[in-house]
């Protein structure tokens, strides 16, 4: 089963004040570990609050629409994580890398 890095970028669509109050309470409070990709997902985002990004590591059965069915995936669990969290969004964008395609160069 091939493992995706999966991206997933968006933007907040006008949230209330307190969805926003909410956003920036949570804004950065981990750091780096924010960048992470987990088998759970990780959000992350400024205090900006214009953009984010869900970060994923998932395995998908192998076959011609693996890329496919993993973009799906990390949409599904981006858009369920931020309608749990009551964060409005829009423009949602995927992106992935194959793990199993990325090359090491050894020394």
């Amino acid at each position: 089963m091939p493992t995706y890095r999966v991206l997933v970028r968006g933007k907040f669509d006008r949230p209330t004040e307190a969805v926003r109050a909410k956003l920036l309470a949570n804004a950065g409070a981990a750091g780096l570990a924010d960048l992470v990709f987990s088998e759970t997902g990780t959000l992350a985002y400024s205090r900006h609050l214009g953009g984010f990004s869900y970060r994923v590591a998932l395995e998908v059965a192998a076959g011609e629409d693996a890329t496919q069915r993993a973009h799906d995936q990390a949409e599904l669990m981006a858009m369920e994580l931020l309608e749990g969290e009551n964060y409005p969004y829009r423009d949602l964008t995927v992106s992935s890398t194959c793990m199993d395609d990325v090359k090491v160069n050894r020394r």
